[in-house]
């Protein structure tokens, strides 16, 4: 059973979700899944008709021989207009007549059987269900959160408390997809039955927090999570891999979910379905929320605990990737998870509510490296309430150029890299910094939400931060806390119409080292709205609000805080498609400032230690230079600059996978993005079946252009072949 989120799915599809990035080439052996000693499926089930679901035994004919306590069903189950979802139910083994409450985790990674289940010794029915059009399910896979994905989850709610093992109550839970889908079906659907939901890693706003226009400007690596779900959903359902069934062969024809992306580059109702902003009060559903400051999915956290004030509602924030357990401190989330569950569906008191409602981990500084290094130093604090500081920072910093030249003498200065100044408590005389765009220059990173093995513990940022306006403190004389969303509040023009404004703030120790603490994107056509874009217009000057992704961190005495200001995050954002130069104006009647959530001088809530992983696996690896027999290095990240032909490329490889960005510094506008992957899967009667997919897309000043393709191989020999060709109208992204 693969319980995980999507980048850990796609780490082993052969891609990273959420950062898109191919990993070693994955090859699934079904044969492992089985053992000697399993049991037939299609006699005993326990579970049976109830509303509007028939259910039959699943197409695994043999299950893993179960852990003692633990019973084991694959079902079919059958939805009303006659598509059959494939899911896995796990019950205790001795039900004695006892009445048991069902925990429900919905996603499209493929679910395989297991042979435990912590909820089933727990005393709970766990069921995970493949999403409509995904995995062994039938039915089109037409979008991530369909409508159709809605009433299925729904039927499937309403299902489990109606079987004769349960006692009415339902929850949901899970990382990534499955927390989007957890808050969407408690917000959007709120089925009776449902009671209570435990969502980690997920969304308030799929448009701006998920993989696709954080502050209306489009991501580029990230994209290819859609490519991971091309090679995962045209392959037929295991165990059987049927290529000539009918559900084999919808598949087949559908669209790939890129290309739908690509044609909804705004706001609208396609995002606006499965978000729950921005009416919050929708959620009446108790919900537990929990987000990672080295992830890109934490701001639901707070906000929904603000703004949902009709639902019970507790959360966490600690220092974790996209996993929520590494770097750490990490938490035994099955511990947590059972707590709220067995007070909101048992009716037990766990004593959780009588606990610190926010909880969050406040970390500092440490030498960090390419490779894992252990937990971050810091601080847990708990609190009833989230600071009003943590949405309305009221520190102001102000960005302050250095020599401080009158506008026209600033203004008659030449672009070159390497300029900034101070970042002061007060504002100056108006003065000027013109920032040539630089579009393959970036933050050294190589997603927008990278994992341990793609160093988001620890890039030192000095070589790219002087390709954009550098504006640092003077050493602090005490520690700087902060928690929430920082702000930039910028003066700024562009010779061009279309320019993106990226804004980081780092941490540089006094051996100059600088650290990332947190980033933000505004596409400057969004100034005003993420639904009716506005071309900017050359030389006029534009307010704009450049908001960064919740953290929070300390500052220690003796570093400095580091503002950057600059217009490209190469390969993370897709490049705007114009050379250009923009201005940023300071001082005067036009103040650019960034806006600090300082921490309050605060009564903090005692709270007992959050439980501890009961079994501590070995530190995860970061990926490794790993050489082949001949000595040639397979797997690595580079990023090439040819000066002399203006272009650079950034290239991450493993072995038979890669992903290829380019872009030419004086035409941007012909960005492009090359991924090339593939996923082996072997069978019980020893077939071998391949997916591969090769993707490509560009981009001119008006279009993006995309081709892919996948072809299914069984035992080397092609079975069928698909393209997908389109051109796209670019709208001023």
């Amino acid at each position: 059973m693969f319980s995980g989120s999507r980048r850990e799915f796609l780490g082993q599809l052969g891609l990273v979700a959420s950062s898109g990035f191919f990993r070693d080439r994955f090859s699934f052996d079904l044969r492992a899944t089985r053992m000697m000693s399993a049991a037939p499926t299609a006699a005993g089930l326990r579970s049976v008709d109830a509303g509007n679901i028939r259910v039959s035994p699943g197409p695994w004919k043999t299950l893993p021989k179960m852990v003692p306590g633990v019973h084991l069903e694959n079902l079919r189950l059958r939805m009303p207009d006659g598509v059959h979802l494939n899911a896995f139910l796990y019950l205790p083994e001795d039900l004695s007549g006892q009445k048991i409450p069902a925990v429900l985790k919905t996603t499209p990674y493929r679910n395989t059987p297991e042979a435990d289940s912590f909820y089933a010794r727990g005393g709970y029915g766990s069921i995970f269900v493949d999403v409509r059009g995904s995995g062994g399910s039938e039915g089109i896979p037409s979008d991530e959160y369909s409508p159709e994905e809605y009433e299925d989850t729904t039927h499937v709610i309403d299902w489990l408390s109606k079987q004769p093992w349960s006692n009415g109550n339902v929850g949901m839970y899970g990382t990534s997809y499955s927390a989007f889908n957890s808050v969407q079906i408690a917000t959007e659907v709120k089925p009776p039955a449902l009671k209570a939901i435990f969502a980690m890693a997920g969304t308030d706003d799929r448009y701006t927090d998920d993989i696709h226009y954080p502050g209306g400007a489009m991501l580029m690596v990230d994209n290819s999570w859609a490519l991971g779900m091309l090679l995962s959903n045209v392959l037929p359902g295991a165990p059987d891999f049927d290529f000539n069934s009918k559900a084999s062969l919808d598949r087949w024809n559908t669209p790939p979910w890129l290309q739908l992306f690509l044609h909804n580059q705004l706001d609208g109702p396609h995002w606006r379905r499965g978000s729950v902003a921005p009416d919050y009060r929708r959620l009446k559903v108790p919900a537990f929320l929990v987000g990672g400051y080295l992830d890109i999915y934490q701001n639901f956290v707070p906000r929904i605990m603000k703004y949902s004030s009709d639902a019970v509602t507790k959360g966490i924030l600690g220092t974790w990737d996209h996993s929520q357990r590494d770097p750490g401190p990490k938490i035994d989330w099955d511990a947590m998870h059972m707590r709220w569950f067995d007070h909101w569906l048992k009716g037990k008191d766990t004593g959780m509510l009588k606990q610190p409602r926010v909880s969050f981990y406040l970390p500092s500084w440490r030498r960090q490296s390419f490779r894992y290094a252990g937990d971050i130093p810091g601080e847990w604090r708990h609190l009833n309430e989230w600071p009003d500081t943590m949405f309305e920072p009221k520190e102001r910093f102000y960005l302050r150029p250095d020599p401080e030249l009158e506008p026209n003498e600033a203004l008659a200065m030449s672009p070159v890299p390497g300029q900034g100044g101070k970042l002061a408590g007060m504002s100056g005389p108006a003065s000027a910094l013109k920032l040539r765009y630089y579009p393959g220059t970036g933050g050294s990173d190589e997603s927008f939400g990278p994992t341990d093995t793609e160093g988001y513990y620890g890039i030192d940022h000095r070589g790219e931060d002087p390709w954009g306006l550098c504006f640092d403190t003077a050493p602090l004389r005490e520690p700087v806390e902060i928690l929430g969303f920082v702000r930039a509040r910028l003066f700024v023009s562009s010779t061009a119409p279309v320019a993106n404004w990226i804004v980081r703030l780092h941490d540089v120790a006094a051996d100059g080292t600088s650290y990332k603490v947190g980033r933000g994107y505004l596409n400057g056509t969004h100034r005003r709205s993420h639904t009716h874009p506005e071309p900017l217009v050359p030389g006029e000057v534009y307010e704009i609000v450049v908001e960064m992704m919740c953290t929070g961190y300390r500052f220690d005495p003796g570093h400095r805080m580091r503002v950057v200001v600059t217009n490209a995050d190469f390969p993370v954002l897709w490049p705007s498609p114009y050379a250009m130069i923009t201005t940023l104006y300071t001082g005067g009647d036009r103040p650019s400032h960034i806006e600090l959530p300082v921490l309050p001088k605060l009564q903090y809530l005692s709270s007992p230690p959050f439980p501890a992983p009961q079994e501590v696996s070995a530190p995860r690896r970061p990926r490794e230079r790993r050489r082949s027999a001949n000595g040639k290095e397979e797997s690595w990240f580079q990023v090439h600059r040819d000066y002399e032909g203006e272009e650079t490329t950034a290239i991450i490889n493993l072995p038979g996978n890669e992903i290829t960005c380019r872009v030419k510094d004086e035409n941007p506008a012909t960005a492009s993005m090359r991924v090339v992957g593939s996923d082996v899967y072997k069978t019980d009667d020893n077939r071998r079946i391949e997916v591969k997919s090769e993707g490509a897309l560009s981009t001119t000043v008006d279009e993006f252009i995309l081709n892919m393709s996948v072809t299914l191989l069984e035992n080397d020999k092609i079975i069928r072949t698909r393209e997908w060709k389109d051109r796209i109208r670019r709208e001023l992204v």
